[in-house]
């Protein structure tokens, strides 16, 4: 079974993602997988906006489709929804098989995400499958020089294992292991770090080491950055309680959460992913 077999870009029209899903599909890892471009219409006030903004939707999907040449291998497809844009995300993703969810995002901080209704920090939050989020500004490259965050949680070793089906196949790629020390008199032996890179010699695949003692959300944008990474893989722990499954863990958005710090400051493309064992 394909590692990537369902991809949904959530489309708005505003770029970074339809460019980020470009640039995926021409990545061996994605040679056979189905692309799902889906666009969510909010209720309206009057049955004659409905019928205008669902209008748009249409318009919108079939333009985007229009940009998807023809790939062998690759099945691409439009939904047009009606609903809550982060709800209908939500309940397509958990319709698919090893989903994979694409998101611009305007990169807000945690107050104004939660104030002005971020879409993409709800998805975040709730999420169970793997998320790469595009920042507006953000910079899309091919991603053949890949950074990962890593420690030895179980959601830093599943974004180890992605990143290594990511790159799969691609000449030359290299990976960063970005490890992040809390405490400089302190610093122990990273079992983690020295497992990874006997995996990456094992296979042959290019790789540097990137250490710093500090904040670790601080510390992994700026290793990113330093390091011009083109994609981020990190773990981002699921602490979703199941009562509280509709709305959004205020705790941690609130909180010193690095994965939502890296979401907002990070430069390069991020991609999540989800663990329920572990908390960051």
């Amino acid at each position: 079974m394909p590692r990537f077999e369902n991809l949904i870009a959530a489309t708005d029209g505003s770029g970074p993602t339809e460019q980020m899903v470009h640039t995926l599909l021409s990545l061996p890892a994605f040679a056979q997988c189905n692309v799902t471009l889906l666009h969510a219409v909010p209720s309206q006030t009057s049955a004659e906006e409905m019928r205008a903004a669902w209008q748009r939707g249409q318009e919108l999907l079939a333009k985007t489709l229009q940009s998807f040449p023809a790939r062998p291998g690759v099945t691409i497809s439009t939904q047009l929804v009606e609903g809550d844009p982060k709800v209908v995300v939500l309940q397509v993703a958990e319709s698919m098989p090893n989903p994979l969810i694409v998101m611009g995002s305007r990169g807000r901080n945690r107050i104004m995400a939660i104030l002005q209704n971020s879409v993409s920090q709800y998805v975040f939050q709730l999420a169970s499958c793997p998320m790469l989020l595009v920042k507006d500004d953000a910079y899309i490259k091919y991603p053949s020089h890949v950074m990962v965050a890593l420690n030895s949680s179980p959601a830093a070793q599943a974004a180890f294992a992605t990143a290594l089906d990511l790159i799969s196949g691609i000449q030359g790629a290299q990976i960063f292991l970005a490890s992040v020390q809390l405490d400089a008199d302190n610093p122990g032996r990273d079992e983690a770090l020295d497992r990874a890179i006997d995996t990456l010699k094992n296979r042959q695949i290019g790789h540097q080491v990137l250490t710093a003692v500090g904040d670790p959300g601080t510390e992994i944008v700026r290793l990113a950055a330093e390091s011009n990474a083109d994609l981020l893989v990190m773990g981002s722990p699921d602490r979703r309680p199941t009562i509280a499954r509709s709305i959004p863990d205020l705790d941690r958005l609130l909180g010193r959460s690095i994965s939502d710090y890296v979401r907002v400051h990070i430069g390069c493309p991020v991609l999540m992913v989800r663990s329920a064992q572990d908390s960051d």
